[in-house]
């Protein structure tokens, strides 16, 4: 599967891929061997957007009757210039036969709320409040709390 917009291309991620990702990661942080390893075992598909031969932004997407699309994140460099549409659009795919995708936002996060409801994704109601732990851009292991709303798109068309 490949996704193209303008210079931005979608694919799924491979060894290559992997090796790309890992190593531009802050020591410590093991995203790329994890989503690697949870892709292996069915878990989820990892998508990665390239900008010529770099990696410039990924996200996951669950496996599932209700696939959602997770962890989308982009490089600063990077963002308003189609990257994060060519992922949506990319999750959109993998998930167009189970009929729905659902992405949750963070609600301090009102830039990627407004890119979602551009595509056409609208509010469930649902809003999760959790806990987790993560290695900062500076390898500091950090633990934060947050609050999501969900979002979902009909991806058969129609309401």
């Amino acid at each position: 599967m490949t996704e193209r917009r303008a210079d931005v291309v979608v694919t799924v991620l491979d060894a290559a891929a992997a090796v790309a990702l890992e190593r531009r990661e802050p020591p410590g942080r093991r995203y790329a061997r994890w989503a690697a390893a949870a892709q292996d075992r069915g878990e989820l598909t990892v998508l990665v957007a390239w900008a010529g031969t770099e990696p410039v932004g990924s996200g996951e997407v669950t496996a599932g009757d209700e696939p959602e699309l997770r962890n989308l994140r982009v490089d600063l460099d990077h963002r308003g210039r189609g990257v994060g549409s060519a992922l949506i659009a990319a999750a959109e795919r993998l998930a167009a036969a189970c009929g729905v995708l659902r992405i949750g936002v963070a609600l301090d996060n009102p830039d990627a709320r407004r890119l979602y409801e551009r595509a056409g994704y609208v509010a469930t109601g649902e809003v999760q409040e959790y806990d987790y732990t993560y290695v900062d851009d500076d390898g500091r292991q950090v633990t934060a709390q947050e609050a999501s709303a969900y979002l979902a798109k009909n991806l058969r068309g129609g309401a």
